[in-house]
């Protein structure tokens, strides 16, 4: 992976390719009331600056956007031919003119031929090296009017050495367009990861407007300490979606990680086209590359992603990319343990933190072991089944309905879990991880009495953090209790006897339902003590011991 440029020179200036700088032009007089007596400021005036150099021979910049309406209502000249292209890049091309310079851009609606599939497969597979090798990409976010422009200046401002430092002293219109800047459709599109990682240098076009990458990350990081103050607008920087940017974030500063991480990270992104849930990523797996997986836009989608799962099953000795599977999603002509790429799982996947989050090891270090004499109409597996579903609480849709239902949820805990025990529904209800996904500390259950409660400190910084990890974790999942005395988190159609397994290669416990002479998918698990190995250790010893499962 070609490490991205992320000079951004000191202070009030930077950038290579686009130079930008924060400078003071004049004063300005503002009136203020101080102790009770109007009194007359002088307060520096902001300008800012952003150029982009000369082109260099054989240089150009990348274009990321999204296509919006597909109606090609505008036309274009390229070449002395007429194309027609959305009016979201139209807009984007009017407001990266320049009056007085030639911009030279690669632009994927006129440099692929989208009609022809051919051209489209062998793209693809190019599209880590267009972009990495582009002098800059830039990013189109829109318009800058209304809260949006409101929003501009106070990043301009923020990221001014003369400027103001809390954000709450700004608009209050600047902080509402924060939640507009980040519900624009851009952030979901699956396409941007890779852009957005193969950046040398990265730029954000608002209406007429470059501003570099870093400036909003500097604003993140702010919106980070400032969301749980005391303040009428913490809670509006709280759920402004500004995380949209932070996972953005590191995936660039990671740069890469294993596919089916990949996919379960961005399980959420959005897609015109289904094929691109996997070959967007391809570019920058660690563990599979486009000579391992070769896109083909006339394969239809199931049969893509099940030859996905016969090459990480076989090639690559890992069953990850099945505990996405879920029986209620799968339809008649397609296995539980397939999973669903059109959006309809809204489960966050339990792996799906960024490198460096906390990561399941159920399966310890183990290799998945899988017959595909029957493939696809059965994927023998080996494991071994170590639980059972016993006893189990409501399911949790939303996030209003945490509180009262984990109230319940702990009642049926205490009616069937050993005393000694009840220290881990705690740590059940957040998965062990933290607000952000990393391993939760034993500190961080300082929060849960008040958030159980309601006390009067619920709205402190530790128990609105305890809070967000309950609603990462709890919600659309169901509350049970195993035969052996675990607690866990499943999805909501689990049932009395289905079985908890842990198989060879997978990461995650997964709930298995008897029928017939197989087993289905039911859905991933989060099971007390069985997340770090411990079955493995169990298997070693003897307790469980390992079988062929024949999922279907």
């Amino acid at each position: 992976m070609r490490k991205a440029n992320n000079s951004t020179g000191s202070g009030d200036s930077g950038g290579n390719i686009w130079q930008w700088a924060l400078s003071e032009n004049g004063k300005q007089s503002v009136r203020k009331t101080m102790c009770g007596r109007e009194v007359i400021l002088e307060q520096p005036v902001m300008e800012y600056n952003c150029n982009r150099v000369e082109y260099a021979h054989r240089t150009y910049d990348a274009l990321s956007y999204t296509w919006g309406d597909l109606t090609r209502s505008n036309e274009i000249t390229v070449d002395g031919n007429v194309l027609g292209i959305t009016e979201n890049l139209h807009e984007a091309l009017l407001n990266l003119r320049s009056p007085t310079e030639a911009r030279d851009l690669w632009v994927d609606a006129a440099c692929i031929d989208q009609e022809n599939i051919q051209e489209r497969n062998h793209q693809v597979q190019m599209m880590k090296s267009i972009f990495s090798a582009a002098s800059s990409v830039i990013v189109w976010l829109g318009d800058a009017e209304g809260s949006v422009r409101a929003t501009m200046e106070m990043i301009l401002n923020y990221n001014w050495s003369k400027g103001k430092r809390d954000l709450f002293k700004y608009p209050q219109q600047a902080i509402r367009g924060i939640v507009e800047l980040f519900r624009r459709p851009w952030w979901k599109r699956i396409w941007i990861v890779q852009e957005v990682v193969a950046a040398q240098e990265l730029v954000v076009l608002l209406g007429r407007t470059v501003l570099p990458w870093i400036m909003l990350e500097r604003l993140c990081r702010e919106i980070q300490v400032s969301e749980f103050l005391s303040h009428p607008l913490a809670p509006v920087l709280h759920s402004c979606g500004y995380q949209k940017f932070t996972t953005l974030n590191n995936f660039r500063r990671n740069g890469t990680m294993p596919l089916v991480r990949f996919l379960q990270c961005t399980q959420d992104y959005q897609a015109t086209d289904s094929r691109d849930k996997l070959y967007a990523l391809l570019g920058m797996a660690s563990d599979v590359t486009t000579d391992d997986i070769v896109p083909d836009y006339t394969k239809p989608v199931q049969e893509m992603f099940l030859d996905l799962v016969k090459f990480m099953a076989t090639n690559r000795r890992n069953l990850d990319i099945i505990s996405s599977g879920r029986l209620s999603l799968s339809n008649h002509t397609a296995p539980s343990w397939l999973p669903d790429w059109q959006g309809l799982n809204t489960l966050r996947p339990l792996n799906s933190e960024e490198p460096g989050g906390h990561f399941y090891r159920a399966s310890s270090h183990t290799e998945a072991v899988a017959d595909l004499a029957e493939f696809p109409s059965a994927l023998t597996v080996k494991g071994a089944v170590v639980d059972t579903v016993e006893v189990f609480g409501s399911t949790i849709t939303l996030a209003s309905e945490s509180r009262p239902t984990i109230q319940s949820w702990q009642d049926i805990a205490a009616e069937n879990v050993n005393r000694a025990n009840m220290w881990l529904f705690r740590r059940t209800i957040v998965m062990d991880k933290d607000h952000i996904g990393n391993l939760a500390m034993p500190s961080f259950d300082q929060g849960f009495t008040d958030f159980i409660t309601g006390s009067d400190k619920k709205h402190s910084k530790f128990v609105q953090q305890f809070s967000d990890a309950v609603n990462r974790a709890v919600i659309g999942r169901r509350f049970f209790i195993t035969k052996n005395g675990r607690m866990g988190l499943g999805p909501p159609e689990i049932e009395p006897k289905d079985k908890i397994a842990i198989l060879l290669g997978c990461h995650v416990p997964l709930i298995l339902r008897e029928v017939d002479d197989h087993m289905v998918i039911v859905g991933e698990a989060y099971v007390s003590n069985l997340m770090n190995g411990e079955a493995m250790a169990e298997m070693v010893e003897r307790r469980y011991g390992t079988r062929n499962i024949i999922l279907k």
